[in-house]
């Protein structure tokens, strides 16, 4: 499930909220109704959204503030203002808001648009935030937020997951399908105990060059390599520019899959501080549940994650245990935690072959050596075991990568062919 898809609104470019009744899903314009209404379509398709804090108009917003809905009766002209029931807040609104504090978020979004206290905008100002202040019933993180991307090192990674798990074991609301809290708590526990992965510069650009043409590949526990595991690059690496880690815990017949963006730094220094210890480095904006043997190509949302794992399991990579800072495994130590499990991910060394003899070229006809490299598919084989290889089971043979490491990379050239599934067997697939 994706967790960041924004609606806005066609006529006025303004980021909508969502208001889910059950299986409905109604989108409201912000802070109070436009005069036209609403024409709900995916922001990537509005050129420059509107998406900035509802209270003071100026930051993002990081969290949904969930009020009742909120109307002014302007007794004199007998004018009924009705205003909304969610409120995107920015990270310094959110701290007076959590403080209690109406006058220092009055006077901060009165100071932006250079209202003067006193004023009459400035006390239906206050009023309105008094509504919101007071009548606030909770709050979810939001993850559609358009947030700088963080670079991870590999000396981050205790500390990124121990912010994650936090976060997960906090009161505030995540998005659905993350908000169950045994669900939470379960994950939180599973995620204190895994291995790291860290996928290095040299790796990460190898896995960007070739996860969109990454043909399907079935996940099973022979591809992953750990049972669960969170894997990490230096920065982005989907190219919608946000997927920069992915955690995996077992599930029922399958795993839980999570995808997340890094949070940089957006804010302003003072707030930063606050933000990682509250909230962290890593947003999820995917949430699924994928049953063992289910496909997965490049196309998909985590795909990066899976070339991964085949560039892995294809022995292309090695694990190296990571070397932690004293002060991360003396912390562990001190609160009686097992020693993280780090391990760097890397392209394995080549031999050196200077200086050693090779054979001559043959001078009969021989096969022509491709000039690039490509991604062979992934098929089922049937292979022969037991008593006088009598007997056949049906193994995976996963999509690997063939050429030279030095050659360039061939572009996607395959065409699907839809036809008649009882007449033809279904999608077909033709190499050109």
């Amino acid at each position: 499930m994706n967790l960041t898809t924004r609606m806005a609104c066609a006529t006025c470019r303004r980021v909508l909220t969502e208001h889910r009744h059950r299986d409905q899903v109604e989108y409201r314009h912000p802070v109070v109704e436009a005069p036209h209404e609403v024409v709900p379509v995916d922001a990537g398709h509005v050129r420059r959204p509107f998406d900035r804090c509802h209270t003071c108009t100026d930051d993002l917003p990081v969290w949904n503030y969930r009020t009742g809905l909120i109307q002014f009766l302007a007794l004199e002209a007998g004018i009924l203002r009705t205003y909304n029931d969610h409120w995107h807040v920015c990270y310094r609104c959110a701290q007076h808001i959590e403080a209690n504090d109406i006058d220092a978020l009055t006077a901060r979004c009165a100071g932006i648009v250079g209202w003067q206290a006193g004023s009459d905008e400035y006390t239906q100002l206050d009023l309105l935030y008094r509504g919101i202040v007071f009548g606030r019933e909770g709050r979810t993180l939001l993850t559609t937020t358009t947030w700088p991307a963080a670079r991870i090192t590999v000396e981050m990674l205790p500390k990124v997951r121990d912010r994650l798990t936090g976060l997960l074991r906090c009161a505030a609301d995540l998005p659905e399908p993350l908000n169950n809290p045994g669900q939470r708590q379960t994950l939180a526990s599973q995620l204190d105990l895994i291995p790291m992965y860290w996928i290095n510069e040299e790796f990460t650009r190898r896995v960007k060059a070739h996860s969109a043409d990454q043909p399907p590949a079935r996940i099973t526990d022979e591809l992953l390599p750990a049972q669960a595991g969170l894997l990490a690059w230096p920065g982005p690496v989907s190219g919608t520019g946000q997927l920069a880690a992915v955690s995996w815990t077992p599930g029922s017949d399958g795993w839980q899959l999570i995808g997340y963006r890094s949070i940089g730094s957006a804010l302003d220094d003072d707030l930063m501080p606050a933000l990682r210890h509250e909230i962290g480095w890593l947003l999820p904006i995917h949430a699924e549940h994928v049953p063992n043997r289910a496909a997965l190509d490049g196309s998909h949302p985590l795909g990066p994650l899976v070339t991964t794992w085949l560039l892995i399991k294809q022995q292309m990579a090695e694990s190296v245990p990571a070397t932690l800072p004293k002060g991360t495994t003396k912390a562990y130590q001190r609160s009686q935690r097992p020693a993280p499990d780090v391990r760097i991910v890397q392209i394995k060394p080549r031999s050196d072959t200077s200086g050693t003899w090779k054979p001559e070229a043959p001078t009969g006809r021989t096969r022509a050596k491709p000039d690039h490299r490509y991604w062979v598919s992934g098929h089922e084989r049937q292979q022969a075991h037991g008593p006088g290889w009598s007997l056949h089971k049906t193994i995976d043979i996963e999509p690997f990568l063939k050429g030279d490491e030095d050659l360039p990379i061939k572009l996607s050239s395959t065409v699907r062919v839809l036809g008649n599934p009882k007449r033809d067997g279904g999608t077909r697939s033709r190499e050109q």
